[in-house]
C-alpha cells in the first residue's frame, strides 16, 4: 500500500476513535462511527483475495447496517425531544435500538455471527484490530450513556456472548475464528458490568486488549494459522512458546494469573448486588471457553508433530527476534494480579 494512503487511514481510525470518546452530539459520533467503518475497508481488502474480499463486503454491510440503525434512532429521537445529546437520550425505545446497533458493531451475541468470518479472510494483524481496537468505538458510546440503558438487554446479551464464545470455540482449527469467538466471550464479560460498574468494563477491556495483543504479535511472527501449526512452536523457539502458553492461560482467566482480576471483580460486584444467579450462570459458561484455551496449551506443550529430520529442534533455522513491546504485554498479564486490592 501507498505510504501516503497508509498513513491517511492509520490516522483517520486513530483521530474517528479518539474523537468518539469526546464528543456528546449523536451526528458526531455516527460521522466518527462511518469513518471509522471505511478506514478499515481498505485494509481488510489489501491482501487481494476472494476471502478478503467476501471479508470486506460483510465488514461494511454490517456496519452501515448498524450505523443506519443508529442515525434512524437518533433522528425520531431528535424530532420527538429536540435533543442531539448522548447523554442526555431517555427515551426507552430509542436506546433499545442504539444499545442493539452498538451490540452488533461490537459482535456481541445474538449479533456475532458476521465476525468470525470476517476474521477468516484477513490478515492476523488485521484481526487484532479488528478484536482491539475497532471495539473502542462502541464500547465508548455505551459508557457515555450508561446509565439510560436496559439492564435487561445489556445482561442477556453478556450471557449469552459468553456461552456463544465458548461453544463456538469448541470445534475451530483455524486460530483467527477461534480468537474470534474468544473475542465474543470477552465482550460478554465487558457488558455485564457496563451499568453496574463501568470502570471495571474499562479495566476488563484493557486487560482484554493487553493480553490478545502479543498472542496475535507471536502467530504473526511464526506464521501460525491453525492449531496444528502450534504444535511445531517449540521446535522453533522454545522460549516463544512457553510466554505464548501463560498468556494463553491469563486469557482464559485462571488465577494467579492477571486475565483472573477482571472476572474476580466482576463477579464480585454482581453477587454483592444480588445478582447471584446471573454470576452462576456466567461462570459456568465460561467451562468451555476454558477447555479450548486448555487444548490450545495441550497442542504447545504436549504433542509432537511429525518432523522431516531426525533433529528434535530446528536450531538451523534462523531465529527471529521477539519484538519488546508484546513479550512486555506478556510479561504484565502474567504478573499484575497482586495489584488487584490498589484498583
Amino acid at each position: 500500500m501507498n505510504p501516503t494512503s497508509w498513513v491517511t487511514i492509520t490516522m483517520s481510525i486513530i483521530m474517528s476513535t479518539t474523537l468518539i470518546t469526546t464528543t456528546t452530539h449523536w451526528l458526531m459520533a455516527w460521522t466518527c462511527l462511518e469513518i471509522n467503518t471505511l478506514s478499515m475497508v481498505p485494509i481488510i481488502s489489501k491482501p487481494h483475495h476472494p476471502r478478503a474480499l467476501e471479508a470486506t463486503v460483510k465488514y461494511f454491510l454490517t456496519q452501515t447496517l448498524a450505523s443506519m440503525t443508529i442515525l434512524f434512532a437518533t433522528t425520531m429521537n431528535a424530532l420527538n425531544t429536540s435533543n442531539w445529546e448522548i447523554s442526555l437520550t431517555t427515551e426507552a425505545t430509542t436506546m433499545k435500538i442504539i444499545t442493539l446497533a452498538l451490540m452488533m458493531k461490537m459482535a456481541a451475541a445474538p449479533f456475532h455471527f458476521w465476525l468470525p468470518e470476517v476474521t477468516l479472510g484477513t490478515t492476523m494483524l488485521t484481526t487484532l484490530t479488528i478484536l482491539t481496537w475497532q471495539k473502542i468505538a462502541p464500547l465508548a458510546v455505551l459508557m457515555a450513556n450508561h446509565n439510560n440503558i436496559n439492564f435487561t438487554i445489556l445482561n442477556s446479551s453478556a450471557i449469552l456472548s459468553i456461552l456463544i464464545g465458548g461453544l463456538g470455540g469448541l470445534n475451530q482449527t483455524q486460530l483467527r475464528k477461534l480468537m474470534a469467538f474468544s473475542s465474543i466471550a470477552h465482550t460478554g464479560w465487558i457488558l455485564a458490568t457496563l451499568i453496574l460498574a463501568p470502570n471495571i468494563s474499562i479495566l476488563t477491556f484493557t486487560i482484554y486488549m493487553a493480553t490478545t495483543t502479543p498472542i496475535f504479535f507471536t502467530l504473526n511472527m511464526t506464521s501460525t494459522m491453525t492449531i496444528k501449526d502450534m504444535g511445531t512452536l517449540w521446535t522453533t523457539s522454545p522460549h516463544i512458546m512457553m510466554t505464548t502458553l501463560i498468556t494463553i492461560l491469563s486469557l482464559s482467566g485462571l488465577p494467579p494469573l492477571t486475565g483472573f482480576m477482571p472476572k474476580w471483580l466482576i463477579l464480585n460486584k454482581m453477587t454483592a448486588l444480588n445478582l447471584t444467579t446471573e454470576a452462576t450462570i456466567m461462570a459456568m459458561s465460561s467451562l468451555p471457553s476454558l477447555y479450548v484455551y486448555i487444548r490450545l496449551t495441550y497442542i504447545l506443550t504436549m504433542t509432537m508433530t511429525p518432523h522431516t529430520s531426525t533433529s528434535l529442534m530446528k536450531w538451523r533455522m534462523p531465529q527471529k527476534t521477539f519484538p519488546m513491546f508484546p513479550l512486555t504485554l506478556a510479561t504484565m498479564m502474567m504478573l499484575l494480579l497482586p495489584l488487584t486490592p490498589n484498583i
